[in-house]
């Protein structure tokens, strides 16, 4: 019996348990899933005595888990963040599950302009996951400058897409068609009345991608659909990263053999 986990600090409100338990069920898989709360004075003992087949790693412990892998992947490496662990080696497939979620969305990337919301974590590996599709433009806006001028900076190192910062209140109209990301928590449960911008600006011509799956959808997904724009919740890209991860433990195409529309409506009811 393989047993797997979710690591995290909080973690009580993780739902990687109800998606990889619904996978083992519909593969017939020997195999469990659970969700362990590891505070970060508990993290080295944890990673120096655990007996789990693999990990999935959450806030705050995606850069701290480093010194306790022999190894990283290329895409962990460049965006400094794993969310996966198997075999002493760490993975990020945040990204992977923002690309496949765009892809069972038809939301096309290559020369496309994008605006991310947010310089943390999950914007850098959307903005990885923006380089890999070779889209024509980034622009990242986060209250704190400092942060979306170091995210725009490492886009730089990373490629020859024109890349600029901006703050979300200083955002110029959108005049053309731009496909918007939000990567900041403003939204989530329970604060599910704020948004992380304005929709003044939106219309028909905009796609809206929210990285937040809790709720399903949210107020500023709400908002931007009355003004006609693409709307596009967290859930699929919360189901794809998991599926990257399960590939990556079995190593075999999971992702390729569950029923992804049971999958969302178990997962919709544990919402």
């Amino acid at each position: 019996m393989k047993q797997f986990a979710v690591i995290g600090d909080p973690v009580a409100h993780s739902l990687s348990p109800v998606l990889h338990q619904e996978i083992y069920r519909q593969l017939g898989m020997e195999a469990v899933y659970e969700k362990v709360h590891v505070t970060p004075d508990q993290l080295s003992d944890f990673m120096t005595q655990n007996e789990f087949d693999g990990l999935n790693v959450t806030i705050p412990h995606k850069t701290a888990v480093f010194p306790f892998l022999n190894e990283l992947n290329e895409s962990a490496k460049i965006i400094g963040a794993v969310n996966c662990i198997s075999g002493g080696k760490g993975y990020n497939t945040d990204w992977i599950g923002f690309l496949k979620a765009m892809e069972y969305n038809d939301v096309e990337l290559t020369e496309k302009n994008c605006l991310i919301l947010g310089a943390g974590g999950a914007a850098r590996a959307v903005a990885y996951a923006l380089i890999k599709s070779n889209v024509n433009s980034i622009t990242i806006a986060n209250r704190t400058k400092e942060k979306a001028e170091s995210l725009t900076q490492w886009v730089k190192l990373q490629s020859e897409i024109r890349v600029k910062s901006s703050s979300p209140e200083h955002l110029n109209t959108l005049t053309s068609k731009y496909i918007i990301i939000n990567c900041t928590p403003v939204g989530m449960w329970p604060d599910t009345e704020s948004v992380p911008m304005n929709v003044n600006d939106i219309d028909e011509n905009q796609i809206m991608v929210d990285t937040i799956y809790n709720p399903l959808e949210t107020e500023w997904l709400k908002q931007g659909k009355e003004k006609g724009a693409k709307i596009v919740g967290g859930l699929d890209m919360f189901i794809a990263q998991g599926l990257a991860s399960a590939d990556i433990w079995f190593g075999e195409n999971i992702s390729e053999k569950v029923d992804l529309n049971r999958l969302k409506q178990i997962l919709k009811a544990a919402i």
